[in-house]
């Protein structure tokens, strides 16, 4: 299902728990793009996906670089990791191909429903809210790149939950805690 949604162009653009996908496209000028959709909106941004992505994990408190080694480090390594951009804000997402390339789209993955296969080499990804987002790319791929983006995030969160339990039983132990 397609959703009509409204257009908005900015220069700049915060990655929030709304956002869903990063898309490139080309601009009147000829310049790489991005697209970005998220759950009641489609707002265009003068800026590559890949340099959306970099200064956002800058805004969150991190390098991409850093996120993209404190990934490889927790899931061993692997071609195109994910990226945690703020784990407070769920905000996970993984590039479809090499983040470099131009034509490389990124995906947030608390908001994919399910991927469906639409053809040879084919496949449309099924967001929370209904919208679809048709690509040139196996489902067997984009699943695999889903499922490791919901491993790494469920590593990142349960270790997280780990910790605040330590605590909190650090607390019940020592009533000048308390």
């Amino acid at each position: 299902m397609r959703l009509t949604m409204t257009h908005e162009k900015v220069k700049d653009y915060e990655i929030n728990g709304d956002t869903m996908a990063i898309v490139p496209f080309i601009n009147e000028k000829g310049a790489v793009c991005s697209e970005v959709y998220e759950r009641e909106a489609v707002i265009l941004v003068e800026k590559k996906p890949f340099r959306l992505i970099k200064d956002n994990c800058l805004y969150y408190g991190g390098s991409y670089d850093g996120k993209k080694e404190a990934a490889r480090i927790n899931m061993g390594k692997m071609c195109f990791a994910p990226i945690m951009i703020d784990s407070k804000l769920d905000l996970y997402f993984f590039p479809i191909q090499s983040p470099r390339n131009d034509t490389c789209i990124w995906l947030a993955q608390p908001h994919i429903r399910r991927i469906d296969r639409t053809g040879h080499k084919r496949a449309s990804v099924i967001f929370s809210n209904g919208m679809d987002l048709p690509i040139a790319n196996t489902r067997a791929s984009l699943v695999g790149k889903l499922h490791r983006a919901a491993q790494y995030r469920s590593v990142l969160v349960n270790r997280t939950n780990e910790r605040e339990r330590d605590r909190e039983r650090e607390r019940d132990r020592d009533p000048v805690l308390t």
